[in-house]
């Protein structure tokens, strides 16, 4: 199915997907979000660390992170955000996501996706945060939708002025 679609093709469908996605997430629809994702899946998002090196600024998979999930642990942060338990919510953040998406490609299991992601939070009436980085997907056919079963982000930053995690991006 893949070796059919043209550049273009994957661009658009990947697009068309974050858009929805991008919906979903700034109306706090979390239990939803999980649907753009396969039964099975990894949500990563690791520590970014101040080096010398290049190579050695993202924290390799094993190692710290912000966030590394499955849809089990993934299903219980949204539950928790969906719900009146999430006191770091009340009221509700406002949310603005832009991602950008740079390219796109298959692999042997599916698509990949490389993008830039930049999401605005606003809470009550001075907390602001803006995170920004690099999101890779990688994309696998269930039934007849694409879903992701990998997700990595990896901000620029290497400390996070925010008071807590309560966002997915």
């Amino acid at each position: 199915m893949t070796a059919s679609l043209d550049a273009a093709q994957l661009m658009s469908t990947v697009d068309a997907i974050y858009r929805r996605e991008i919906r979903v997430l700034q109306n706090g629809e979390y239990l939803d979000w999980l649907g753009f994702f396969a039964p099975e899946f990894r949500y990563r998002m690791p520590v970014v660390k101040n080096t010398d090196a290049r190579a050695d600024m993202i924290a390799r998979d094993g190692e710290l992170a912000y966030y590394d999930e499955d849809r089990v642990t993934m299903e219980l942060r949204a539950r928790k955000l969906a719900s009146a338990h999430a006191w770091t919510e009340i009221p509700p953040s406002r949310l603005r996501y832009f991602v950008q998406v740079l390219d796109v490609f298959t692999t042997d299991t599916g698509l990949e996706a490389v993008s830039n992601v930049l999401v605005f939070r606003t809470r009550n009436e001075s907390q602001e945060h803006i995170y920004y980085g690099e999101r890779t997907d990688r994309f696998v056919r269930v039934g007849d939708e694409w879903k992701i079963a990998e997700r990595v982000v990896v901000l620029d930053r290497a400390r996070l002025a925010a008071e807590n995690m309560n966002i997915f991006l």
